[in-house]
């Protein structure tokens, strides 16, 4: 599936695609306007960047106990992940338009200094503490 496309299902206002592809078309040419590279290659970066490699999950022991362990994501969840955090971030905001959110949450996580790119720094970090339970794989 393609980059923009997968962009797009996770925008979706309301179950109305033609809005999210008019907010992503803005975004994209506001971008071109700022930057003088390819919106493409900079979203793919940002992307890149901000892709988690491993993630925790949880298992039941018992009623009450509750285990952590990290495993590898697999490449389309990877960017799934990756999107989710960009716009995960570009909503907590409180600019204006969401066209110029969006557009400085790509630039800056482009350039590794965005929020979402700390939030999977914390990912890794976790994953790496909790990396003595990783014999509790089972898939």
């Amino acid at each position: 599936m393609k980059l923009k496309n997968l962009l797009l299902n996770h925008l979706i206002v309301n179950g109305n695609k033609q809005t999210s592809e008019n907010l992503l078309l803005k975004s994209f040419k506001i971008s071109q306007k700022q930057c003088f590279k390819n919106h493409r290659e900079v979203f793919k970066s940002a992307v890149i960047n901000c892709s988690p490699i491993v993630n925790l999950k949880y298992i039941m022991r018992g009623r009450k106990q509750v285990k952590e362990f990290p495993f590898v994501l697999h490449k389309h969840i990877r960017t799934s992940l990756a999107i989710k955090l960009i716009l995960h971030t570009v909503n907590k905001s409180s600019e204006a338009a969401f066209s110029s959110k969006f557009n400085n949450e790509i630039m800056s996580t482009s350039k590794n200094s965005s929020n979402s790119v700390k939030t999977r720094y914390e990912i890794h970090n976790n994953a790496f503490v909790s990396r003595k339970y990783a014999n509790y794989r089972w898939f």
